[in-house]
């Protein structure tokens, strides 16, 4: 049986590498569906539709690193472990998500948040009541309103479906040895 040191540093590598595999799926998804759809109404849409599937694909990664974990501790996995390497790599997607999202909304398209407004409320930019309605959003959200409401919102939405996966893996792949 191996030393809890070295269990800890293969936890640790399968976080960092779940966690970084993870981040790429997802940014990649986004960067690929701005790429190929645009910031127009399909694809916003598709845009949702493919970014939740890599968020979803990107925190099933846990339970890969999680079985991972158990077959390089001779097929003991405790549900602590499971947990804590779900929360590691859920952490490392939710920054990544968040750090990506800050840098889309201010830099690769500015006028994101006021173009999903108006697609979210099935009106044009240039109708005269847009602003006055935005303004209203941007008043009743505050702090969801701003690129860091918004970022941290991408953060708790991977952190948290990665939290239930996390949850859900270490339930199904705990297995301890039994001593005979």
């Amino acid at each position: 049986m191996l030393c809890g040191v070295k269990f800890f540093k293969n936890m640790k590598k399968l976080i960092i590498k779940f966690g970084l595999i993870g981040s790429a799926a997802m940014i990649g998804a986004g960067l690929i569906t701005f790429a190929i759809f645009g910031t127009d109404e399909t694809g916003y849409a598709i845009g949702e539709l493919i970014g939740y599937l890599s968020i979803m694909v990107a925190m099933g990664l846990i339970m890969v690193a999680q079985l991972n974990y158990r077959k390089e501790n001779g097929g003991e996995l405790i549900f602590a472990d499971a947990f804590k390497m779900g929360l590691g790599i859920s952490t490392i997607g939710g920054l990544a998500f968040g750090i990506y999202n800050a840098i889309y909304v201010v830099w690769i398209a500015p006028d994101f948040m006021k173009q999903y407004f108006a697609y979210s409320e099935g009106i044009e930019m240039t109708d005269p009541s847009f602003e006055a309605k935005y303004q209203m959003f941007v008043e009743s959200y505050g702090i969801f309103a701003s690129t860091f409401g918004q970022s941290l919102l991408m953060f708790l939405t991977v952190f948290l479906i990665g939290f239930v996966v996390s949850i859900s893996g270490g339930l199904i792949f705990q297995q301890k040895t039994v001593k005979t």
